[in-house]
């Protein structure tokens, strides 16, 4: 039986609106650092760095772009890197040595904005996916070009390497998905499944088991306002979550792998079982289209964005504390 409660405590408010020169910037970068004590926002050429404890300042990192799209931290904590650009014009992705947030490097390689970089957990491949409808991957950190994936017929959204690194995927406004081999970036598997754009993507963390390898599954998120469930690299999608009312331009797995949380145009903050397609949890989280969300490394709070560019963060634990003892 579907149980969906209006369940989860504000712990506090990021009490800011990003503003552009003329306008709100919406928060469509969010992202926590690898202790949990911070929260990176992309705001208009910069990055802010805000502490999770407090909600306060604790500084910002002027950027060259922009409309920034995505943070991706290195597996060592050393370095954070951030996707993003002008559209219509460039893109690409800048690196900041990480705690200092100092800008170390470059990597200027699209045509129109970068929407999303994505880091493997080896250390060794660095994708960044293109308005321009391309993906680039580097190897890192010589910087070198290892390929360049040019299969989508529309602007690339999301791309996400599997846990295991044997992998990349990517989405695209095209309405398809593709798996790629990630040392080669050979075409493995395409899927078509989605009716309209596809926004985004995240990988499922699975536990470990020794005597045979874990099966690794991806969510995806689209305009045809589901989520699907995919094994990309046996080529199979696994279910689809319906219940959604608009597009879903964000989703994010917890990091025990559990729980999937999505939210889109609606402002609301969707949690789903993973091993099913029951939404349990529901809640209006913001009165505006959210566009981004991070959950933090410990599973406690959730970062959300809207697109004026106020952030929430949100006791999931509470909320999940609250669900348990409804269904037992």
């Amino acid at each position: 039986m579907r149980r969906t409660f209006l369940a989860c405590s504000l712990l506090f408010l990021i009490n800011f609106l990003i503003r552009g020169a003329e306008s709100r910037v919406p928060a469509t970068a969010l992202a926590f650092s690898p202790d949990g004590k911070r929260l990176l926002v992309g705001a208009h050429g910069q990055v802010r760095v805000y502490s999770v404890d407090s909600g306060g300042l604790e500084t910002s990192v002027a950027c060259e772009f922009p409309k920034i799209s995505a943070f991706a931290f290195s597996s060592d904590a050393s370095a954070v890197f951030v996707s993003g650009g002008t559209p219509g014009v460039s893109g690409g992705v800048t690196v900041l040595e990480w705690p200092n947030a100092k800008v170390v490097g470059q990597l200027t390689n699209h045509t129109d904005q970068a929407t999303a970089v994505a880091f493997n957990s080896a250390a060794t491949l660095l994708a960044s996916a293109g308005a321009d409808g391309l993906v680039q991957v580097f190897h890192w950190p010589e910087k070198a070009r290892a390929y360049r994936l040019d299969g989508h017929s529309g602007p690339v959204l999301a791309a996400a390497f599997s846990p295991d690194d044997e992998l990349l995927v990517t989405a695209s406004a095209d309405r398809s998905i593709k798996v790629w081999a990630a040392p080669s970036g050979k075409l493995r598997h395409s899927f078509s499944h989605h009716t309209d754009i596809v926004h985004c993507l995240a990988f499922r963390r699975q536990k470990t088991n020794a005597d045979e390898p874990a099966p690794v599954f991806c969510a995806s998120g689209s305009q045809d306002k589901t989520v699907r469930v995919w094994q990309p690299g046996i080529g199979r999608m696994v279910r689809i979550i319906r219940g959604h009312e608009g597009p879903i331009f964000t989703v994010e797995y917890s990091p025990d792998g559990a729980r999937l949380y999505s939210a889109g145009q609606e402002g609301i903050v969707r949690v789903i079982d993973a091993e099913s397609d029951q939404i349990l949890l529901a809640w209006p989280a913001h009165g505006d289209w959210i566009y981004s969300l991070a959950v933090s490394p410990g599973g406690r709070v959730l970062a959300t964005g809207d697109w004026k560019g106020i952030v929430k963060l949100w006791d999931v634990r509470e909320a999940d504390a609250k669900l348990k003892k409804v269904i037992q």
